[in-house]
């Protein structure tokens, strides 16, 4: 009897020891974020396991089924878009990994320094101050009610989308409370707030610095040459004061042009100068997103004839370290300058700082002393495929910096196209 029970208590006991380590195992092997093409089959964890593949964007992927299998877990999505793969052993859950689905397509890498105009949907708070009211004392109307980073929409209903609507609507209000509708860490609320007369000029005011477009130089990634849309920066448009991703309802890409590069030095990031032709407009932009800005081309002339050959792409898994190339117009002419991937991180589904690169050629590095602003979005090239774009520059080594995988890039292009 006792006999009996002490084996039963080892089998009990070898058996939660072998699945914890196979738990364990399983859960560090599995990556975090997976990249692969429509209609490609992919083998998700080793065998003895089980995965269910589950809608996390508009379309489901296989009607939701789960997927049994008997030599592996093998998926076969037919639609691009983000899901969630649920690994499972022994019936435990062990791990849930993030399926980024991308259509295999040929895409235009451009690499042309171009303008970039971006209105927001609403106006942005920068941050709140003092009013002096008519009798001299100072007072701030907005202070913990109205807060740096909200996006204001609205005011007593009413939408906006300009800084003079904003200063009208308040000049107007005759000192009666306002309502302001705000966007706040992506929820919308009303918060309110009473204007008041200004020593200063007689108006009414509320004490809140606000911001309503932002423009600048940046680099065109690719262009899609079935659809025109296009991706570039490899990173979101930030407020530099506020460091939040501006929500942006429309903008434009126009023609630029590079009056002068000032090198990049340790401590010092570079620049690429340069003014904008707002006359000249190549694309609308659609959305700002923190994988990079999307939208329409309407005029191809922004690649010159000689670029616009599309090439494949490669998925994160494929891109490995060692040489490769990133296309600039900085020159005046379309060029590839080669560079060194040190180091990948595979990890993070979002990431603009999926690889770190080093600029290695010395054209590049005399004229620019290496990665410069104005070079985000620079497309990066390996064994002739597009595999991402710069994005951030070390500002204590600027011949080093980061760039962003492809892949990851165009799971947000697809909410344009």
């Amino acid at each position: 009897m006792f006999k009996g029970r002490k084996i039963k208590n080892s089998f009990l006991f070898y058996f939660a020891l072998t699945s914890i380590l196979l738990y364990t195992t399983t859960n560090m092997a599995l990556p975090e974020y997976i990249s692969i093409f429509e209609d490609s089959a992919y083998h998700i964890g080793p065998q003895g396991g089980d995965v269910a593949v589950i809608e996390n964007s508009v379309e489901p992927l296989r009607d939701n089924i789960k997927i049994d299998v008997v030599s592996g877990t093998d998926v076969l999505p037919e639609q691009a878009g983000t899901y969630e793969a649920k690994y499972t052993v022994f019936g435990i859950p062990v791990k849930t990994v993030s399926l980024n689905v991308v259509p295999d397509k040929m895409l235009i890498p451009c690499g042309n320094i171009s303008g970039i105009v971006v209105n927001t949907d609403g106006v942005l708070v920068i941050g709140t101050g003092k009013v002096k009211n008519e009798d001299g004392q100072e007072i701030s109307p907005s202070d913990g009610i109205l807060k740096s980073g909200d996006t204001v929409t609205a005011i007593n209903g009413n939408k906006i989308s300009s800084k003079e609507q904003f200063e009208n609507a308040v000049a107007n209000s005759e000192g009666a409370v306002m309502t302001f509708t705000v966007l706040r860490d992506g929820k919308e609320q009303n918060e309110k707030v009473k204007p008041v007369m200004s020593e200063n000029n007689g108006g009414y005011k509320i004490g809140c610095w606000i911001r309503d477009d932002t423009q600048g130089l940046g680099t065109l990634t690719f262009i899609d040459p079935e659809n025109n849309t296009f991706g570039a920066l490899g990173h979101g448009i930030y407020d530099v004061d506020t460091s939040t991703l501006m929500n942006a309802s429309e903008g434009i890409i126009t023609s630029s042009k590079v009056t002068g590069v000032v090198k990049g030095q340790k401590g010092v990031p570079g620049e690429v100068s340069g003014t904008l032709d707002k006359s000249h407009v190549f694309g609308e932009i659609l959305s700002n997103a923190n994988a990079g800005i999307y939208g329409r081309i309407t005029d191809m002339s922004i690649c010159p004839s000689a670029d616009v050959q599309p090439v494949e792409i490669a998925l994160s898994k494929d891109v490995h370290t060692g040489k490769a190339y990133v296309r600039s117009d900085i020159s005046g002419k379309t060029e590839d300058y080669e560079i060194e991937i040190e180091s990948i991180n595979r990890l993070d589904t979002s990431s603009d700082r999926s690889m770190t690169v080093r600029i290695t050629d010395e054209k590049l590095l005399n004229m620019a002393g290496g990665i410069i602003q104005g070079f985000s979005g620079s497309p990066i090239l390996q064994d002739g495929k597009l595999v991402g774009a710069l994005t951030h520059v070390f500002v204590n080594n600027p011949q080093k910096g980061y760039g962003i995988f492809i892949d990851n890039m165009l799971a947000q292009s697809k909410n344009i196209e």
